[in-house]
């Protein structure tokens, strides 16, 4: 399943990742770790056990290593035989005597010659390509180039964790994981940084909220590295700090926690959602299951604030795209927050509260109304608030989904489209312009259950969305060939660009019915064919029953 995912902005990934190598005391942490790990095991699954369990079978090894060595003597002492009845007129041929003395070439497979060995490539006559040319083929394959769309996606497959970092060129139409990384617990959610070192060196970094108690901040333009660039709160593996909490987790998870110490300031479970701060670029802050916020200064890793102001699992938050002290936050107590951090941080009753029909699932503000923001629900509903009435009705109200709406995605380029995504495997598209909404098309996917969408934040391509499921993939949708999408904004495209897409769609039964009989490939053909990516087959624009309460009055 895909988690999450993020787009990392054009040119900020390093062109060819440096190989990871770890230094001595990397090396030597990994081992501490490991024998942390190794004494907060259960009975019978720790190292003790493990020897007591050696020892019990050492007699069967002591009557195997007797039996081998009888047969090793027994089989020595058949060849002594059989040289001994060789004459010396048998072995003379051989020259055995004079065996190291000889000089001249051995014969081998390659003939009277031998085998010719050189020093380097360079000196045999049958190699006629330099080494470089090699190093340099394999730097091409793994180079980035700045024209190349990152995206991050949080990638689990039973037992397996990894941040797979995939590559978009929007010229070719093309898609692929680039590298991944090897994480140490099941993520939850992800969030694109460029500052996460005590040095203060800038750089490209993901932060990643896992199960645990903790957030893991990987660089991501390091391959193959194994442990994180940093780690924000979690199990204090130096062996102080703050007892953990009661997660109410396995009974094996339990027992762990219970054992285990806290760094200070440490959430005390699952880290649910990040928002990387866009304007104090040390600072990120994170919500957890443990119902609090927290705000961070990352490479200091401290924790700075904690916020308290909701009653249960805190699942999203956002911060404000221009007022540097507020953030938006959503709860499973069917609360929308919005805060001032350093007034909600003395007095959890400073943050304001609108209530929602149900579980918040998402949560965003418009980036082109400083003081709307969205909320999205497991019951499926979407509404629009503003940020100066507390408590008052939603602007608007949509029934966006069947099921739980878990993909909200506001687009920070073109002002008014929006993206809903949602357990019932649709992703929609609406025109909010206005505080008047309107429909604009459906896409069904085919990988099941939409956990996450978002779109590209680049002025290149702001049409693109990209989108995570249950079945582990992630599709890339260029939502430009949705033909309502044309006729409403400014996309610069025209019909005639997309002529056929629709009816080679349909025909394959990629929008909205079942296609598991067709291939990518035959998908890929249509969409060449059309000079698009996947679009939805509606060519009108629907109108939606959306309950509206106008602008709020003081």
């Amino acid at each position: 399943m895909i988690s999450s995912l993020a787009w990392m902005p054009r040119g900020k990934a390093r062109a060819v990742p440096n190989k990871y190598e770890p230094t001595d005391a990397e090396m030597e942490q990994m081992r501490k770790e490991a024998r942390v790990l190794g004494a907060a095991l259960p009975p019978g699954l720790n190292d003790d056990d493990e020897e007591d369990w050696e020892d019990m079978s050492g007699s069967d090894d002591d009557e195997a290593a007797a039996a081998a060595k009888a047969k090793a003597i027994k089989q020595a002492s058949k060849a002594a035989k059989v040289a001994k009845s060789m004459g010396d007129d048998d072995l003379a041929e051989y020259n055995l005597d004079d065996y190291d003395d000889e000089e001249g070439g051995v014969i081998g497979v390659l003939g009277p010659a031998g085998l010719s060995v050189f020093a380097s490539n360079d000196q045999d006559p049958y190699v006629t390509l330099p080494d470089e040319d090699d190093d340099s083929d394999l730097e091409e394959d793994n180079m980035i180039r700045p024209s190349d769309a990152i995206i991050l996606a949080c990638h689990t497959e039973e037992d397996a964790h990894t941040l797979d970092v995939y590559v978009y060129d929007d010229s070719e139409g093309t898609l692929f994981v680039h590298h991944d990384l090897m994480l140490n617990a099941f993520p939850l959610c992800v969030a694109w940084m460029d500052t996460a070192t005590k040095d203060g060196a800038v750089g490209s970094f993901a932060a990643i909220g896992t199960m645990d108690t903790e957030i893991e901040l990987w660089d991501l333009d390091c391959i193959d590295r194994m442990t994180p660039a940093a780690v924000l709160g979690g199990v204090d593996k130096s062996g102080e700090g703050e007892a953990g909490g009661g997660s109410k987790g396995k009974k094996k998870k339990k027992v762990n926690k219970d054992k285990a110490k806290l760094k200070e300031g440490s959430h005390k479970d699952a880290v649910l959602g990040l928002s990387w701060h866009p304007q104090q670029r040390h600072v990120m802050a994170s919500a957890s299951a443990d119902k609090t916020v927290k705000i961070w200064d990352v490479p200091q890793e401290k924790c700075l604030h904690t916020l308290t102001h909701h009653t249960d699992k805190v699942q999203a938050l956002q911060w404000h795209p221009t007022q540097a002290s507020v953030m938006l936050t959503g709860s499973f107590d069917r609360n929308a927050s919005v805060c001032d951090v350093r007034a909600t941080a003395a007095d959890w009753k400073a943050a304001g509260k609108w209530a929602v029909s149900s579980d918040v699932e998402c949560v965003a503000w418009d980036p082109q109304s400083e003081h709307q923001f969205l909320v999205s629900t497991d019951n499926g509903t979407v509404t629009c608030h503003d940020a100066r009435y507390a408590g008052k009705d939603p602007i608007f109200t949509i029934g966006a989904h069947a099921d739980a709406c878990t993909g909200l995605a506001l687009n920070p380029l073109v002002p008014g489209l929006l993206a809903t995504a949602s357990l019932d495997k649709s992703v929609k598209l609406w025109d909010i312009r206005g505080g008047k909404v309107e429909y604009m098309g459906t896409r069904t996917l085919d990988f099941g259950q939409v956990f996450c969408c978002s779109w590209c934040n680049d002025p290149a391509t702001p049409y693109v969305l990209a989108l995570g499921g249950k079945d582990g993939k992630v599709v890339v949708w260029d939502t430009v060939s949705n033909t309502s999408v044309r006729q409403s904004f400014p996309t610069g495209k025209k019909d005639a660009d997309y002529e056929g897409v629709d009816e080679a769609l349909e025909k394959m039964k990629l929008d909205g019915e079942d296609s598991s009989d067709y291939s990518d490939s035959e998908e890929e053909e249509a969409i060449q064919k059309a000079k698009a990516g996947a679009p939805s087959t509606d060519k009108k624009k629907k109108k939606v029953k959306v309950k509206t309460s106008g602008k709020p009055k003081k």
